[in-house]
């Protein structure tokens, strides 16, 4: 059965060390932590709840929001996602996740309800004192590979034939204006175009694509920039440009 597990306004998590514990006593397997966080990119699913081990950690999760940074235990974890109205359905399943010590983790939930899944990344707390940090991940199911690229479709990559779904490595940029255009890969006719956004010196970012390509749908096509330096809540949404 599962537990009810408080999370505090700074989501810090008290996680029972590989959950041996029961309603008298609480056993820590160590005293080392993990960074973790989740990012609900799954366009037309409800909101969610995420289970560690069984036990409630968020009890919903909006599509488009991420939780923020919890600090947990560093342990084995089974994770599942379930709606947040209806917690006997399993979403997303993800078991024998390795938690390591000083690891700040991403969970993106990604893609349609009916075949919704899980992407798991690492993320960078390395600040550059001259550089911004930038990763962009492809949460569009219905999207081809795509270039990111800047000022135009035929401008500078940043990055290149990502696909669904994938995160790619960190690219370090100076800090700037910069308007970003998505293509696809190998190709320089743009698929949307946006108005410029500052990046700044010692800052890590998460750029995520959202949503889908199809026009006459309810799930416009969306990049979200989250500011993960702190507690990773952060976001903006990139102003399209109306192409003609």
């Amino acid at each position: 059965m599962r537990r009810a597990l408080y999370v505090s306004l700074c989501f810090v998590f008290l996680a029972c060390g590989f959950l041996g514990c029961d309603d008298d006593e609480t056993t820590l397997v160590n005293n080392y932590y993990t960074g973790l966080r989740v990012i609900h990119a799954g366009y037309d699913t409800p909101p969610v709840a995420v289970f560690l081990n069984d036990v409630l950690a968020i009890e919903s999760l909006e599509y488009g929001d991420s939780s923020g940074y919890a600090s947990i235990l560093s342990d084995v974890y089974d994770i599942e996602v379930t709606p947040a109205a209806d917690e006997t359905t399993v979403l997303i399943s993800v078991e024998n996740l390795v938690l390591m010590p000083l690891d700040v983790i991403t969970v993106f939930a990604v893609g349609e309800q009916a075949g919704i899944r899980p992407l798991v990344a690492e993320d960078s707390r390395y600040l550059l004192d001259d550089r911004a940090r930038v990763r962009f991940v492809h949460a569009v199911p219905d999207a081809p590979a795509i270039d990111v690229r800047v000022d135009a479709g035929d401008g500078a990559q940043v990055f290149s034939s990502v696909v669904f779904p994938e995160v790619t490595d960190y690219a370090d940029l100076a800090p700037d204006n910069y308007a970003f255009v998505v293509t696809a890969a190998g190709n320089t006719s743009p698929l949307a175009i946006f108005e410029g956004i500052v990046l700044e010196t010692g800052t890590i970012y998460t750029i995520l694509a959202l949503g889908t390509l199809v026009g006459d749908d309810a799930y416009d096509f969306t990049v979200r920039v989250f500011t993960d330096n702190e507690e990773g809540t952060q976001s903006v949404d990139l102003v399209p440009v109306v192409m003609e």
